[in-house]
């Protein structure tokens, strides 16, 4: 099935119905969307001032099609003071829930760099909620901040920071480009080839899946959050292994040395001040219903045993040292860096779940801990990428294991339909 990348100048009435469809799937899945509710008595306004601004030529409206449903969308405005003519601003850029891992925010965003570069565009500016799952993804898109504001909005009576950012037209053309030429690529500088790591991270965000948004959602969803943590529990078991593993191959410098302090903390805690890391888990699984007879019972699905194995056969192969670093050490541990709404999953489950701190250990360790692995993940892997070759397989990898990750949350999905 095509995508297509459309700039609709009139609003019919199945794009107007497609448009509600997606502001109502973001408000599900996200609080940043302006809006509290799904939108009902509110949608018709909506549409009319879409079509009102249309009319006028006040903005431009970009949608994305996948056979007859809309995916996405951006609306971009510019101003019509003649000294400012060269700038537009992106609002409401949306992708649906189901479709943020396929790709397609990378295409949209260079359509978008082409519709602003032909229209004489050459600065686009937006808005966003700090830490919010968006900043992430502009920030990977090479946006970059120039003002914020305090107390830019309030969710339940709580103010949250904004931040203002921008990027030149033809920057963001010449990065999505570089991005889709990938068939001829050229050695990349070192830090440029770090940047494009996290890139690769945090535009493959993974806890927007549909199926963890239903786990922080208004109602507890007991059964649901059990059966992901058993999930979650065959990946915790591996992990040491993983490092382990990646510690016997890595060579003898201060990667090595940082890999063995990771090995010691995950094994005790010490560092922490905590426990071994899988006694944690298990203390989580424990505190959320889960017996131990239960705990030992349970087994991968297909889609977890293959997030498991890809990267087993990554680190226990000498010649995919390069990939199994990345697939472990930048695209997983960088699983626990990620936020919805400016939250982490330890400061989304208290409020449901009745859970305490103590039950939360595993999760706020790593938030905290796994900033500086990624780090030195991102470090360690540019050191050892010597050639064109590793470099995209590093890249690869990353990809590859944020896609894993999702396929895993699609398993608990089909167990666990809406």
């Amino acid at each position: 099935m095509t995508v297509e990348f459309t700039w609709p100048t009139s609003l019919d009435e199945a794009t107007g119905r497609g448009i509600v469809a997606l502001y109502n799937d973001a408000i599900e899945s996200t609080t940043v969307i302006g809006y509290t509710k799904p939108l009902d008595e509110e949608a018709d306004g909506l549409i009319d001032d879409l079509r009102q601004s249309l009319d006028k030529g006040d903005i431009a409206l970009f949608v994305i099609r996948k056979e007859a449903e809309v995916i996405g969308m951006a609306i971009l405005s510019s101003s019509s003071m003649p000294n400012c003519r060269h700038i537009a601003d992106l609002s409401k850029g949306i992708i649906r829930s189901d479709h943020q891992k396929t790709g397609v925010l990378r295409g949209g965003f260079l359509d978008i760099a082409r519709y602003c570069e032909e229209k004489g565009h050459e600065l686009i500016t937006l808005d966003v909620r700090e830490n919010s799952v968006p900043h992430q993804i502009w920030s990977g898109l090479g946006f970059a901040e120039y003002g914020r504001l305090d107390d830019y909005a309030r969710v339940d009576g709580v103010s949250h920071p904004g931040v203002f950012m921008c990027q030149k037209t033809a920057d963001l053309k010449a990065r999505l480009n570089g991005a889709a030429k990938r068939s001829s690529p050229a050695f990349i500088e070192k830090e440029e080839f770090k940047r494009r790591l996290r890139d690769e991270l945090e535009t493959r965000i993974t806890l927007t899946h549909p199926v963890v948004t239903r786990i922080v959602a208004d109602q507890p969803n007991w059964g649901l959050l059990r059966y992901m943590t058993l999930q979650g529990y065959q990946l915790t078991k591996n992990f040491l292994e993983y490092i382990e593993t990646l510690y016997h191959h890595c060579p003898r410098n201060v990667h090595k040395r940082r890999l063995l302090m990771n090995m010691f903390e995950e094994e005790t805690g010490r560092f922490s001040r905590t426990d071994n890391h899988v006694v944690l888990m298990q203390n989580f699984i424990r505190a959320v219903g889960i017996s131990d007879e239960e705990r030992d019972a349970a087994q991968p699905l297909p889609s977890t045993r293959a997030l498991i194995d890809y990267r087993m056969n990554l680190v226990r192969d000498r010649r995919t040292f390069h990939m199994g670093a990345a697939a472990v050490m930048i695209a997983s541990e960088g699983q626990n860096l990620e936020t919805t709404a400016g939250e982490a999953r330890h400061d989304l489950l208290p409020r449901l779940y009745n859970l305490t701190e103590k039950d939360l250990l595993f999760f706020s360790i790593h938030q905290k801990e796994d900033v500086g692995h990624v780090q030195e993940g991102i470090s360690l892997v540019a050191d050892i990428c010597d050639s064109v070759k590793k470099q995209q397989e590093a890249l690869e990898a990353v990809r590859r294991t944020c896609d894993l990750f999702y396929g895993m949350y699609d398993g608990v999905a089909e167990v666990f339909p809406a």
